[in-house]
């Protein structure tokens, strides 16, 4: 197919027909780059916030951690539900002006640009309970709800492997490096403000609001999406119509279709390494300033040079990028979870025996940490774009947005858990407000911070692990079943499946292979090569 531009004349209506389309381009390091710098997006509307915001409360908001805790999960819950449903908005926006006038995922792109100021709101000190609530609530909303049709992208730009593990690469590389611009770039201003100053906090979002605002624009005109034809918008409506007997789609019909994406066992497997993975890092994120402040009598400068070490990210998500066409998932997940093992033990260590050159203990154990973690962070999201293709061979549909959708809306509750969690547990060692660390904190206090630190995300880690192990999902598993879903598309009969192959997509998908409906009409309109 050749890299022109093509305008698709199908009689869609006015919009459609002077809709460009892209044809099917090369994916290199420049498009992957474009694909990957909105990962600023979330970056600056919640990366800061992990690591920053339930200090900034407890400190310059006069919040205490239960309630900061409270904002959490109050915020991950509306957040959650308004994802659940995203998926299947994006994935239907079609049937609407606006839709195919821009894409039904770039036009979400499109409104993330100015969408990611309003987190610059969530820095301003000395204000009431109520406005930090409703600031948290309205960013947390906005960034998946507009970043969901984002991470559809490579399933719809590309089916090969290699491109989708370069574009995942990529975003992960940048991700990384965003990771520790929010930690380097806020120990480089609290040199220059009073501890007592909360500046530096809301300086820190306008930076990183105003880069990112151009960043979504970059995204936006370097990359492209498959767009809902007419004839195909039919097909969907009568097939949507036909799962629901004849009716159209109501609550109950998509309660059922978000519970269907768990028929798929690898999808399974994925959110429980997912979710208890990511549990482990929000309990790491909200609680470590806590530590280097309160339990080590640090300052907070500290704990943003330690954090800032993910720029070991970079080579590490290259490194992978590289590994995972070599190696499985499976090994590459508990490879980095062992390392995160190990940094838990240290903080541990180093909180109970201070040992001599604690910096040094504490650059070791946070290198580890942030080797596992960009690991952690890097498998899930190179995996993802894999999973919608083994639910196709079991529905025949491309159902990319409903499973970004379950994905988000599992991260939410995770996230909002491990806050809430992390939260109440300090409020429980009867944790005291504080102006930057100046006040001491009780041994319960202090003690507890370790346990979360230390005990709980080793906890979760050792979870991750259970799930990790079983995990099957790699290259060589996936380029079988490829070849088998490419084969059914093009009017293959399943009758002529060979065993391995048969044996591969069942253990990937859960599923019989037999059992498949979709793909016997197939069989009905011709004999099987065999007979």
């Amino acid at each position: 197919m050749d890299n022109q531009k093509q305008v698709v004349h199908d009689g869609w209506d006015e919009y459609a027909n002077k809709r460009i389309y892209k044809s099917r381009e090369p994916i290199g390091i420049w498009r992957s780059l474009g694909f990957g710098v909105f990962s600023f997006f979330s970056i600056s509307m919640q990366g800061l916030v992990g690591a920053w915001l339930m200090f900034f409360y407890t400190t310059f908001a006069g919040l205490t951690a239960g309630q900061g805790a409270t904002i959490f999960l109050i915020g991950r819950v509306a957040d959650a539900i308004v994802s659940l449903v995203m998926g299947n908005i994006s994935d239907n926006i079609y049937k609407y002006k606006l839709g195919r006038m821009f894409g039904r995922r770039h036009i979400f792109i499109l409104i993330a640009a100015p969408s990611v100021l309003v987190a610059i709101t969530m820095w301003v000190a000395g204000m009431s309970f109520w406005y930090y609530l409703i600031t948290y609530l309205i960013v947390t909303v906005l960034m998946s709800t507009l970043q969901i049709p984002w991470e559809t992208l490579p399933n719809e730009m590309t089916k090969d492997f290699n491109e989708r593990t370069k574009m995942s690469t990529t975003r992960m590389v940048l991700a990384g490096l965003g990771g520790m611009l929010t930690q380097f770039v806020p120990a480089q201003l609290f040199k220059y403000f009073p501890k007592t100053s909360p500046e530096p906090y809301i300086l820190m979002q306008v930076i990183f609001s105003i880069a990112t605002f151009f960043l979504v624009l970059v995204t936006y005109h370097t990359t492209w999406e498959h767009f809902v034809t007419k004839a195909e918008a039919k097909k969907l409506e009568a097939e949507a119509l036909a799962d629901n007997n004849g009716q159209k789609p109501n609550l109950k019909s998509e309660l059922k279709n978000y519970f269907s994406t768990f028929k798929i066992k690898t999808f399974r497997l994925h959110m429980g390494i997912y979710l208890s993975s990511y549990f482990a890092t929000i309990l790491f994120s909200t609680v470590f300033v806590y530590y280097i402040v309160y339990v080590l009598k640090m300052s907070t400068s500290t704990s943003g040079f330690l954090q800032s070490l993910s720029i070991v990210s970079i080579p590490v998500t290259i490194i992978a990028g590289f590994a995972v066409t070599k190696f499985t998932y499976r090994s590459l997940y508990l490879f980095g979870y062992s390392l995160i093992l190990i940094s838990a033990a240290n903080w541990a260590f180093v909180a109970l025996t201070r040992p001599a050159h604690m910096m040094v203990w504490l650059i070791v154990g946070m290198s580890f940490y942030e080797v596992g973690l960009y690991i952690l962070y890097f498998a899930p999201w190179n995996v993802f774009p894999f999973i919608p293709d083994l639910d196709t061979l079991v529905t025949g549909k491309n159902r990319a947005g409903l499973f970004a959708s379950v994905m988000t809306f599992i991260n939410q509750i995770s996230q909002g858990l491990a806050s809430v969690v992390a939260g109440y547990l300090l409020d429980f060692a009867h944790f005291r407000q504080s102006a930057s660390g100046a006040v001491s904190q009780p041994a319960s206090a202090t003690n507890m911070i370790i346990f979360i630190v230390s005990g709980g995300v080793g906890f979760m880690i050792l979870l991750a692990m259970f799930f990790a192990a079983r995990f099957h999902l790699s290259k060589k598993t996936f380029k079988v079943l490829a070849q088998e879903l490419g084969r059914l598309q093009k009017g293959g009969s399943m009758k002529d499946v060979d065993p391995h192959t048969k044996a591969v997509c069942e253990d990937l998908t859960g599923v019989k292979y037999d059992s498949i409906d979709f793909w016997k009409k197939n069989d009905q309109a011709k004999p099987s090569a065999k007979d």
